[in-house]
């Protein structure tokens, strides 16, 4: 078996010196030469090596630093130091920032042979290993697995997806520790999203990045009701700068050493934290919209990476979120213009459904059936949750809100509902009845009317007093007739009737009305 060697060296002559001694080895190639410590973590990240042989004099960071971050990175690279001064201090503090062993320069062939073997052996044992662990033996993520969320542009949706996501991982599997940590230390939005204010942040943890315990984490981290811990990004402008790439490393690490899932928001700018984020990932989400400019972002973020040296865009999972069929580019238009072919799964346009989510700062009153239908099916394409992690196969964690919703209604409460609309009830009658009598009232209004032209047009004629009250009670129904009353005056007939109480014919003395009507007699 061949192991791959990067040599980090001051100077082309010490470059070229070790050079040639691994190129006599049969088992070990040599795939490059840097000639300084940015150039090596550069190399690290791209071509991967499985042992680095690095020089004391290598600048322009130090070496022991150097040494640290790429262990930090890649846990199964074998770091070898070089020094023309190898004392027993100089070897402990190389052992203790992360190297595999030390040795003096010039080194002869033999001591390096057997170094190198050594630490070969030490590659491919720690790299199998390293490789179970990420795929596991049921195909389901093992505690350490990291998922990092990033947009190609503003406002395509990474903290509601990745919050979503989190909160998915959490409720469907019981007793699963997921972190969502918020890596966007400018713009990041998550405490608000969700409804979280907490003392400590991200950049507290970045202050003793090199001391991190699990006391010190669990201290710095929110726990949420559901179950969700969260990570909140800095609160205050001037703490921005304290949290670095080395110690954005170095605090992903020690999450993904302490939780089962962490799932980082880097925002959409690419800087040195979120490169470090996506190079140190399990995997990486790129979220774009159907429209010219996400999909420009895409091509612009995944060539950000790889000038990092982050990440190769094979190694990224794209996903296209706020489709809807009025889009001018849909999903199939849009694989033509990425630079690799989006997921199947994409998420719909659902401002509304949402909506409730951000007014709740919950993820969990988000009750839309198919939109966690379709988080289920991006839960199983990063393996945050897989078919068999989780009991709750088809019901969608709007089910667990709206049987929470229920069950807050305890039975008292449900008793003073009961009473509440009972005490209703005699309003109601009440303002039935009084509709009931004003209608009645304007009836009889219009009957009075009625009988008062009739009286006039028949005294008009010339009729007796008895004739014109006949007339009068003919152009009324019965229950009207008692009670009216027709008084002839010079020129004009006056009617006088009682006004009804809730029934027609009953009435009470006092309550009348009266009408009348001039004639003209022939």
């Amino acid at each position: 078996m061949t192991h791959s060697v990067l040599i980090g060296a001051p100077n082309q002559t010490t470059g070229y010196e070790l050079r040639s001694l691994v190129e006599e080895l049969d088992d070990f190639t040599v795939i490059d030469v840097a000639d300084s410590s940015i150039r090596a973590e550069s190399l690290v990240a791209s071509r991967d090596p499985e042992i680095v042989l690095l020089h004391a004099d290598l600048g322009p960071s130090p070496v022991l630093q150097l040494i640290r971050d790429l262990v930090s990175r890649r846990p199964g690279t074998a770091v070898i130091l070089l020094t023309e001064d190898l004392t027993p201090s100089v070897f402990a503090a190389a052992m203790d920032a992360g190297a595999r062993g030390a040795l003096d320069y010039p080194a002869s062939l033999e001591d390096l042979q057997t170094r190198l073997v050594v630490a070969g052996n030490w590659v491919a044992h720690m790299r199998k290993h390293l490789s179970q662990e990420a795929v596991g033996s049921n195909d389901s993520p093992l505690r350490g697995h990291l998922v990092v969320i990033a947009g190609a542009k503003g406002g395509v949706g990474t903290t509601t997806i990745a919050t979503h996501l989190a909160y998915d991982a959490v409720t469907r599997v019981p007793g699963r520790s997921v972190c969502l940590v918020d890596l966007d230390l400018e713009k990041g939005d998550v405490g608000n999203f969700l409804g979280i204010e907490h003392r400590l942040d991200i950049s507290d943890l970045a202050k003793v990045a090199d001391d991190l315990s699990a006391q010190t984490v669990t201290s710095a981290v929110h726990r949420g009701e559901s179950g969700l811990i969260t990570l909140l990004s800095p609160s205050r402008l001037e703490d921005i700068g304290s949290v670095g790439e080395r110690e954005t490393v170095l605090i992903l690490a020690a999450l993904r050493r302490q939780f089962d899932l962490v799932i980082a928001d880097v925002g959409t700018h690419v800087t040195p934290v979120s490169a470090a984020a996506v190079e140190t990932a399990t995997q990486v989400l790129l979220v774009a919209t159907p429209d010219v400019l996400a999909l420009r972002g895409v091509h612009r973020t995944t060539e950000a990476w790889k000038r990092f040296g982050a990440r190769r865009i094979d190694d990224v999972k794209i996903l296209l979120n706020k489709v809807s069929k009025d889009n001018d580019i849909q999903p199939e238009t849009a694989a033509r213009l990425l630079p690799k072919a989006p997921l199947d799964v994409w998420l719909p346009e659902a401002f509304k459904v949402l909506d409730r989510g951000l007014n709740h700062q919950s993820p969990e009153a988000v009750i839309g059936r198919a939109w966690w239908q379709r988080f289920h099916g991006l839960a199983a394409e990063l393996r945050t949750v897989s078919e068999r992690d989780s009991p709750q196969k088809a019901e969608a964690p709007r089910s667990r809100y709206s049987r929470k919703r229920r069950s807050a209604k305890t039975a008292p409460e449900e008793g003073q509902s009961t009473i509440e609309f009972a005490g209703l009830i005699p309003l109601i009658l009440l303002l039935m009845i009084s509709l009931w009598q004003v209608g009645l009232w304007g009836i009889s209004a219009a009957y009075a009317g009625h009988a008062a032209d009739e009286a006039a047009r028949s005294a008009g004629i010339g009729q007796t007093q008895d004739q014109v009250q006949t007339a009068a009670l003919q152009a009324v129904p019965r229950w009207f007739r008692d009670g009216i009353t027709v008084t002839e005056q010079a020129g004009s007939v006056k009617i006088r009737a009682q006004m009804p109480i809730l029934v027609p014919g009953v009435s009470t003395k006092g309550l009348t009305f009266t009408s009348t009507v001039g004639f003209v007699g022939e």
